[in-house]
């Protein structure tokens, strides 16, 4: 089946450029490796903002009695924290998994390749499929990267 758009990498300029063409009408394949919503979203911002939170709550509450609140016997539930991000996250990544849908966007979740240029567009490979679609969107995110500078890395590793 041909597209009229395969878009490679599910983070937020994968999603959200799959949903707006959707939207639009193109018939639409994003094919992730990962997960849907990218890094931050994953393993990033969102987690550690949840989990931040709940320690700020804590440390509130541990701090209070500066302010007038005493909280005693404070305890923190670890399991409960982490349950509780893992619903952050599993919520916002139910949300873009909708939006997909409702815009009728194909997602296939394994890794790509780029097999090929033909006058009509790109063949793309991804769980031991191929597809073609006329246009093509690499959005596969970024990783860090150290450069190769003497004393960079030590620089790093110190904290500056």
């Amino acid at each position: 089946m041909g597209y009229d758009l395969i878009i490679i990498g599910g983070g937020p300029a994968g999603y959200l450029a799959a949903e707006r063409a959707g939207h639009a009408g193109l018939n639409t394949l994003l094919i992730e490796k990962r997960f849907i919503g990218g890094v931050c979203l994953n393993e990033g911002c969102i987690p550690s903002k949840a989990l931040l939170y709940s320690a700020k709550i804590y440390d509130g509450a541990a701090h209070g009695e500066k302010y007038g609140v005493s909280a005693k016997e404070l305890h923190l539930d670890h399991s409960f924290v982490v349950e509780r991000k893992n619903k952050v996250v599993n919520t916002l990544v139910s949300g873009i998994k909708s939006k997909l849908k409702k815009n009728k966007v194909t997602v296939v979740m394994a890794e790509a390749k780029i097999t090929g240029r033909t006058a009509e567009g790109f063949t793309v490979s991804a769980a031991e499929q191929t597809y073609t679609g006329a246009k093509l969107l690499i959005a596969t995110g970024s990783v860090p990267v150290t450069p190769p500078i003497p004393g960079v890395k030590e620089g790093l590793e110190s904290g500056f």
